[in-house]
């Protein structure tokens, strides 16, 4: 049974108490999504898109969310700000493309043109307004920021708490990875047939991992993992990596997916016949060491996070599961008017090595640092049934996810289902919904 640490009490007046209901309605209901847009997306800090999107001036991306549209873009003057991706003309979306690098924001409807610091500077034909125009009133509307670990976040209330509230703990727990210092090796969107917080739930849990993830269970011991349930609805798990499921039989030799990595690492799998459990505390022993040679700086990072898998859910939509030198992002979408529909984003962050690395050439394995993309990846769309029919992967647990999770919508449609019903070590998804429903004021 997965332990349980929970990081906030009860007596808190600004947290929910009990445990509320998930009923079939809050995946299901038009309605209920309209709350979600008046009461969650707003109150929230979202995940727009990676920093390093926006590290020169002139550059800029849109985050989509729901039936909003934010523009991020980078100023003259070194600030990264968000603006409402909207005309103050007439209301037109100014920008419709993903990202790029541009010199002004001009509207496509009337060419109204405004700065990278979203400034109101152009207006064709001026004279025409005879009321006036009052450029600084009209300027784009701001939206607040923050960069924090490579990322840019955005909260589209002012009077909610400051980012570093909302977050809390959960930065100690990931600043010691440096994603800031990871670049963008792969950028996926699948549109799935489900309700946001469906999918979202799928990675709440551990529970289903040995009924659709069988490959976990030669790599993972996810029986043992470790639970945390944080503040402001966040919650993070933590799973023994490079051992196997020690509920199952334990094989004589390293698996077959073990092997691979551990000769990535310059580790000669046949020393471990008869000995799998001693792997974990090895391959730990040696990142330790390999880490300076091969260019990677693991001084910050403690002895499991160097061997294990750290996934923390951020409320309400994302996901960071983290290993030494690598990040995954992920996060769902709502659809803007469809509670049975949402789009699932997936990023994958690298670590580059130090240029200066030197690789000695006398190991009997040659580890060898990760594949570095020379240019940022084209993010890549597709639909569910891209991934189904096998024509799109976005890794084979994903994938997984993927094949079931419409079915897990469909049958919250059916009139012989009314409500989720958890066990104990479900007790992330009852935490997350516990938020939720406090967020919706139920």
């Amino acid at each position: 049974m997965t332990d349980v640490i929970k990081e906030q009490t009860q007596e808190d007046a600004h947290s929910p108490s009990g445990r509320k209901e998930i009923t079939a309605e809050r995946y299901l209901s038009p309605v209920v999504l309209e709350q979600e847009w008046e009461h969650v997306w707003p109150r929230t800090w979202l995940y727009a898109g990676v920093a390093s999107d926006v590290s020169e001036p002139g550059e800029y991306f849109v985050f989509n969310i729901g039936p909003e549209s934010i523009l991020v873009s980078h100023s003259d003057d070194g600030e990264i700000a968000a603006f409402y991706n909207a005309c103050q003309h007439r209301g037109a979306r100014i920008m419709v493309n993903e990202r790029g690098w541009i010199k002004d924001f001009v509207c496509p409807y009337h060419g109204w043109t405004y700065g990278r610091d979203g400034g109101l500077t152009v207006i064709p034909d001026i004279d025409r307004f005879s009321q006036g125009i009052d450029c600084d009133a009209q300027s784009l509307v701001a939206v607040r920021t923050e960069i924090w670990a490579g990322l840019v976040w955005v909260c589209m209330d002012d009077n909610a708490p400051s980012f570093d509230e909302f977050v809390g703990p959960l930065k100690e727990q990931i600043e010691p990875y440096r994603m800031e210092e990871m670049v963008v090796a792969q950028d996926q969107t699948v549109q799935l047939e489900c309700n946001w917080k469906a999918v979202f739930d799928n990675f709440g849990e551990l529970y289903h991992v040995e009924h659709i993830h069988p490959q976990h269970a030669l790599i993972f011991d996810c029986p043992t993992s470790r639970t945390r349930l944080w503040k402001n609805g966040h919650t993070s798990v933590y799973i023994d990596g490079f051992t196997v499921n020690t509920r199952l039989s334990i094989p004589d030799e390293p698996t077959e997916m073990m092997q691979r990595q551990m000769i990535s690492l310059g580790m000669d799998p046949e020393e471990y016949r008869g000995r799998i459990l001693d792997i974990r505390k090895d391959v730990q022993k040696t990142r330790r060491e390999m880490g300076p040679v091969l260019g990677y700086d693991y001084d910050l990072l403690t002895d499991d996070e160097l061997s294990d898998i750290f996934q923390h859910n951020i409320f309400p939509n994302m996901i960071i599961t983290l290993q030494p030198d690598k990040a995954l992002i992920m996060r769902s979408r709502p659809h803007h008017s469809d509670p049975s529909k949402c789009y699932w984003d997936k990023i994958t962050l690298v670590m580059p090595p130090a240029k200066d690395a030197e690789v000695k050439a006398d190991l009997q394995f040659m580890p060898k640092p990760k594949p570095i993309p020379h240019e940022r990846p084209e993010r890549e769309e597709f639909t569910q049934e891209d991934v189904i029919a096998g024509r799109k992967t976005m890794d084979i647990t994903v994938d997984q996810d993927v094949h079931l999770i419409r079915d897990v919508q469909n049958g919250m449609r059916s009139r012989g289902f009314q409500k989720q019903t958890l066990n104990d070590d479900e007790s992330r998804i009852q935490h997350y919904h516990d938020w939720y429903s406090w967020y919706l004021g139920q």
